[in-house]
């Protein structure tokens, strides 16, 4: 996909999820290679297609590290790679896949990134100048003109992915999720990765946990049950609404409860639900059964 749209992101989220499921998986970002052994001073004339001197650069770039993606494959070290590039013509991803197979059998899918929602793309842009080597000690303004050269470079030899004309497996990830679109999708780890695609969250959004308020088995020093709170715990559950509706007024602005299904985390939460906000209690977040020491209090237990 086109500069600023989340690849990076993505591909991070990615490795995170395969790794958690037990495939243990490592992202090659073509863009540190670039930074790493040719500097991040250049501007968007690096990127013109037409600048053969440095397209020749970014080619041999990119084979160094496809190259080292594939050696990560070919050893324990990772069980899946995200080879983290734009690719943005049908050629390089063909040029891609013949390489990589050439060396290493192994499935292969893309996935593209396509946004052309403007908000999102300049909070990318923004983001970009904040984190970025490539636009230190560069004003705002500066940043954002080099970098919208740089992307209007990439769109003038971009390619999307084509069912009709790509015979791999891919999925196009359309303005963060609002549409996914799949092609040639099999088997498990391909069926979890759309499913991880489906379910994106480009925009970084906090997240915020708290106790529930004190109970009277807290009171009482006993473990486990499924008392009520006590009246200091009223007091936390006002004050926590209070806290909420302060940085997330209601009804003005999107908020998700989670909650365990004990009766103090419900009680903790009343006020808020009382706001119109949707709660979601999951039996997950309960806390681990006592047992037989259930209603007990430490000294008993101990």
């Amino acid at each position: 996909g086109l500069p600023g749209r989340g690849k990076t992101f993505i591909g991070h989220i990615l490795a995170r999820h395969l790794t958690w499921v037990g495939h243990h998986s490592k992202v090659f970002n073509l863009g540190e290679y670039r930074r790493r052994l040719v500097g991040s001073s250049m501007n968007h004339v690096f990127w013109d297609p037409h600048n053969e001197e440095s397209l020749q650069i970014r080619t041999d770039l990119a084979k160094q590290c496809l190259d080292d993606a594939v050696d990560a494959l070919k050893t324990d070290e990772c069980d899946c790679v995200v080879y983290d590039a734009t690719n943005a013509t049908s050629e390089r991803r063909n040029l891609l896949l013949d390489d990589v197979q050439k060396k290493f059998k192994c499935e292969m899918m893309f996935i593209e990134s396509i946004c052309d929602d403007p908000e999102i793309i300049a909070s990318s842009i923004n983001e970009m100048k904040l984190n970025s080597e490539d636009y230190a000690g560069q004003t705002m303004d500066e940043a954002a003109a080099d970098y919208s050269n740089r992307i209007r470079h990439y769109l003038s030899v971009y390619e999307p992915l084509n069912a009709e004309r790509d015979n791999y497996p891919f999925i196009k990830v359309i303005d963060v999720g609002r549409q996914i679109f799949c092609n040639q999708v099999y088997g498990y780890l391909q069926s979890r990765i759309m499913f991880l695609m489906a379910n994106l969250q480009l925009r970084p959004r906090p997240i915020w946990l708290s106790r529930h308020g004190e109970s009277m088995f807290n009171t009482q020093k006993r473990i486990g049950g499924d008392a009520p709170l006590s009246p200091l715990g009223q007091q936390y559950a006002t004050q926590l609404d209070r806290f909420v509706n302060a940085y997330y007024p209601a009804p003005d602005t999107e908020l998700a409860v989670w909650t365990s299904t004990m009766l103090r985390t419900g009680m903790t939460v009343e006020r808020i639900a009382a706001r119109g906000r949707p709660i979601v209690k999951w039996k997950q977040l309960d806390e681990i059964d006592a047992g037989v020491c259930d209603g007990m209090t430490y000294e008993q237990v101990a």
